[in-house]
C-alpha cells in the first residue's frame, strides 16, 4: 500500500501533467474561430481532467473521476461505474451552463458598450 506521501507525490504528478495537458489542449483550441465552441470545450476538458471521486466507498482516498469510471468498469464491472459517473456528469453539467452564461454575459456587455 502506498503511503500518504505517495499519494500525495501522485496527485501532483497528476496535476502538473494535467496542467501541462491543458495548457496544449487551450492553445490548439485557439485557433476555432467561434469563441463559444472552442470555451465550451476548454470547461469540458478542466472537468475531465480535475475532477476528483472516492477510490472506494469506505475509502477517503481520491482519484481523478475518469480513472475511477474506468477501472471500475474494468475490475468490477456492472454498474458500480455509476457513483463516479453522476459528480463528473454533474460537474460537466455545471461548467457548460457557467460557460454558456458567462458568454451570453459578455455579449450582451458588448452589446452595451458598443452603443454607448
Amino acid at each position: 500500500m502506498v503511503g500518504i506521501y505517495g499519494y500525495l507525490t501522485s496527485w501532483a504528478i497528476y496535476l502538473i501533467a494535467g496542467t501541462v495537458c491543458y495548457v496544449l489542449f487551450y492553445k490548439a483550441t485557439g485557433v476555432i474561430g467561434f469563441k463559444p465552441i472552442a470555451n465550451t470545450l476548454r470547461a469540458i476538458m478542466l472537468v475531465l481532467i480535475y475532477t476528483p471521486w472516492y477510490v472506494a466507498a469506505d475509502k477517503d482516498l481520491m482519484a481523478p473521476a475518469v480513472m475511477v469510471i474506468m477501472l471500475d468498469l474494468i475490475t468490477v464491472g456492472g454498474d458500480s461505474f455509476i457513483r463516479a459517473m453522476v459528480p463528473l456528469l454533474l460537474a460537466l453539467a455545471a461548467a457548460v451552463l457557467l460557460v454558456w452564461i458567462v458568454g451570453i454575459a459578455s455579449a450582451i456587455f458588448r452589446k452595451k458598450q458598443n452603443a454607448e
